[in-house]
């Protein structure tokens, strides 16, 4: 991962200023970062997510995240009526699995360093078993770049983590460490 030496300490993805600032980035690792604290937490108003399913550097783990952790059961067997709302509608929600499900079967992945926690291996089975059933909506492309192979570990040195929504710089994190157990 790059540790860029000015990273600035707190990033609202609500905000559009840093949405432009998290695109300019070239770190996939802060772009799985923000993913995540749109879709989790703060909404995705600025289209970020939408973007991201297009750059060609995405992580495949940010891809898997972004798959696993939505109702991909109800989506990729065509039940959009049993679909819930994340921090999109379900609309956007429905147009970013489909753009992801066609990456995977176009493109795929090139990049697959950050890793996923255990957790999602269930999940990722589950998907898989879907597609190997027969259950596949036949109206989508079978997501088997994201989810064919396990994931690897996640990494340990992620510039930002997601706290709240807000996403912390881990440069700051350490400073504020020693002040925060006085």
């Amino acid at each position: 991962m790059h540790q860029k030496s000015e990273l600035p300490d707190e990033i609202d993805i609500s905000n559009a200023a840093d949405v432009d600032w998290v695109k300019a980035q070239t770190d996939p690792a802060i772009w799985h970062e923000a993913a995540v604290a749109a879709l989790a937490y703060r909404g995705d108003r600025h289209g970020f997510v939408t973007w991201l399913v297009q750059q060609p550097e995405m992580d495949r783990a940010t891809a898997g995240w972004i798959l696993l952790w939505s109702p991909f059961r109800e989506f990729l067997t065509g039940d959009r009526a049993s679909m819930f709302e994340t921090g999109v509608t379900v609309p956007e929600l429905v147009e970013i699995l489909t753009a992801l499900c066609e990456r995977s079967d176009r493109i795929g992945f090139s990049n697959d360093r950050l890793g996923l926690e255990d957790e999602w291996e269930k999940p990722r089975q589950a998907c898989k078993a879907i597609m190997e059933s027969g259950e596949l909506d036949p109206h989508l492309r079978a997501p088997t770049a994201i989810v064919g192979k396990p994931f690897p570990a996640p990494l340990d040195d992620m510039p930002y983590s997601v706290h709240d929504g807000t996403m912390i710089s881990r440069q700051f994190f350490k400073r504020m460490l020693p002040h925060l157990f006085k």
